[in-house]
């Protein structure tokens, strides 16, 4: 028999690779009989083994980092998106909004310029935050030497290299958590030569000339950033002897998030004169690097694109590509919107933190897409609307099948709820309220579980003016149950105050009519204040309240409550599903009795509020 002279190359298992070897030798005649386990050759063959399993895995690893999809070290990560053309986001320094209002300036003075750095200081758990303005702001005399500024988070550096007239030469920011967004390139002529030009970021190559004064960024080793410019090709490279001087941020990434505005310490003096401030807000916006996961997801996305918005998933990417505090973000077309307005896009944001972006960010992110459209379309944005459901769960269950108690399933349940809204809602992208999936993630909160009866309501909320009557339209994009004309009312609210009556309520009347109502308690009867309050479109889910003026309402806003026609709801557009006024009870199934009694489940619906007012145009 012909001795075998292969060995098998296919295996990445140690004990494999070794039995292959053995295989080989014991096929040689010289070999046969040999004791291979009793012998100094074994341990020859460990060693043989080892390292063929070592270069096997080495090599493995090797062709892993080779790809993006493979790759798991954030340097080859970052390589690979560098080809193509992506540069992965810094950290974002926090923001907050302020107004500073300067006193004892003569009125001869037209304006005087708040300078750039200008810092509010302060500690949270030991740690210091420093708040400051990014560039020079005016106060103007017509606004009383008053101006809204807005102050990043950030400890501003500045690093100087002198360059040696070769091209490349590294100018690499040496610090980690460099606010990008922060960055201030600027050559000066020599150290005797104080004239300076700034440079811009390079967005777009191919407006890029010989003598454009532009840099380019990318992200080298140990998550610092370099600063490259170009060749006298594309972009206009330093001189010998130029000063290059960097200005930027190092912050604090997330960790800069929600620091209340009495928390700040403000400087002693503004340019020279006293001043007051306000906060309006807590602050928002910070954000860490991006990671690996999010670099590998957006590279090829950015490709896509390449560097124009023609198509919804083209503004997408560059809004998500650019803002870290924006958690998920819907567009569409003006023709699909309702009515049709052609030449526009609109953009729909909800933020890492809160419900509603600023006036300040939003104007940003229409700076920031001029420089993609490719035609004269103009963005605009509509808040997001949130649409709620409240689930009425009904469990019935066996204690003996559980080891845990009536109120320990009903935990259970709501920890399901929870998790439910959590992975199925809360953003654009999730379209649909499944209630199949919904109740089968009750039944298999616990084994005890022998049935659930759910049933499903959907809410809007609206803060209406207290001072001036207004027309006020929601939109549920859902039909509400209504099977002929004359059907029991589908509509009711929470509590207001209306014409000096506490505690009305609106329902409807079955034919399309809005009421306001309370209840006598004496006569248990409903009063009605008004029958003709405003009109409920049951097909398409619209309920609009015309002339409506409360003078007051429980709460920070008044609850529209329908009833769904299907118990599978959809979102459309720039509404977000969440869940809110979720209750469980759970009932004995031997003894009908209920064993724990009714409570409100806590989810992101609960306290997710908008701050929407004025005449309201249809919410979609």
């Amino acid at each position: 028999m012909a001795a075998n002279t292969n060995i098998t190359v296919t295996s990445l298992n140690f004990d494999e690779i070794k039995e292959g070897l053995k295989n080989f030798l014991k096929a040689k005649p010289e070999f046969q009989d040999y004791n291979f386990e009793g012998s100094v050759i074994n341990t020859l063959m460990d060693i043989l083994s080892y390292n063929t399993y070592q270069q096997a895995y080495f090599t493995n690893m090797v062709g892993n980092e080779m790809f993006l999809d493979s790759a798991l070290l954030r340097p080859n990560v970052v390589s690979r998106a560098k080809m193509l053309g992506y540069t992965p986001r810094s950290a974002r320094g926090a923001q907050i909004e302020a107004t500073i209002t300067l006193s004892g300036v003569s009125s001869s003075l037209t304006s005087v310029t708040i300078p750039s750095n200008t810092a509010f200081t302060t500690t949270i758990d030991g740690e210091d935050f420093i708040f400051s303005t990014n560039k020079d702001n005016l106060a103007l005399s017509s606004n009383n030497y008053s101006a809204n500024v807005i102050l990043t988070e950030g400890q501003p550096l500045t690093h100087k290299y002198t360059s040696d007239g070769t091209n490349p030469q590294r100018y690499i920011i040496p610090n980690e958590n460099v606010d990008t967004t922060s960055l201030e390139v600027v050559v000066q002529g020599s150290a005797t030569d104080t004239d300076t030009l700034t440079y811009t970021l390079a967005s777009d190559v191919t407006e890029v000339k010989a003598n454009s004064a532009v840099y380019f960024l990318h992200e080298a080793d140990e998550n610092k950033y370099e600063v490259v410019f170009g060749d006298n090709v594309l972009g206009r490279s330093p001189l010998q002897d130029n000063i290059v001087i960097l200005n930027y941020k190092v912050c604090n990434g997330s960790d800069g998030n929600n620091i209340l505005p009495d928390n700040f310490t403000a400087p002693s003096s503004i340019a020279g004169f006293s001043f007051t401030s306000s906060i309006n807000a807590q602050s928002h916006s910070g954000a860490n690097n991006e990671s690996v996961d999010s670099i590998k997801f957006n590279a090829p996305k950015n490709f896509e694109t390449q560097n124009r918005a023609v198509i919804a998933d083209d503004y997408k990417r560059i809004i998500l590509r650019e803002n870290a505090d924006i958690a998920s973000i819907s567009v569409w077309g003006g023709e699909e919107n309702t009515p049709a307005v052609y030449g526009k896009v609109y953009l729909s944001v909800k933020p890492v933190n809160g419900t509603v972006i600023s006036s300040d960010k939003k104007n940003a992110i229409k700076g920031l897409l001029k420089k993609y459209n490719t035609l004269s379309i103009d963005p605009e944005f509509v808040d997001a609307s949130y649409l709620y459901i409240n689930p009425t769960v009904k469990t019935r269950y066996n204690p003996d099948l559980t080891t845990i108690s009536a109120s320990g399933v009903q935990t259970k349940i709501i920890s399901t709820i929870s998790n439910f809204e959590s992975n199925n809602l809360g953003t654009f992208d999730n379209e649909r309220f499944r209630y199949s999936q919904f109740v089968k993630e009750i039944d298999r909160a616990d084994d005890s579980i022998l049935s659930n009866e759910t049933s499903i309501k959907i809410e809007k909320r609206f803060a209406p003016s207290t001072t001036t009557s207004a027309t006020y339209t929601l939109a549920f994009n859902n039909a509400f149950h209504h099977p002929h004309e004359g059907h029991a009312s589908v509509i009711t609210s929470t509590n207001f105050t209306f014409q000096g009556q506490t505690k009305c309520k609106f329902d409807d009347d079955g034919y399309g009519n809005i009421r306001i109502y309370y209840v006598d308690v004496a006569q248990n009867a409903n009063v009605y204040l008004n029958r003709t309050a405003g009109d409920v479109d049951y097909t398409n889910g619209t309920v609009t309240f015309n002339g409506f003026l409360p003078s007051a309402f429980e709460g920070s806003e008044i609850s529209i409550i329908a009833n769904p026609n299907s118990n599978d709801v959809k979102a459309v557009r720039n509404q977000i599903m969440l869940i809110a006024g979720a209750t469980v009870t759970v009932i004995n199934d031997a003894s009908e009795v209920i064993a724990a009694n009714t409570i409100t489940a806590t989810t992101s619906g609960v306290t997710t509020t908008t701050t929407e007012s004025g005449i309201y145009s249809t919410v979609y």
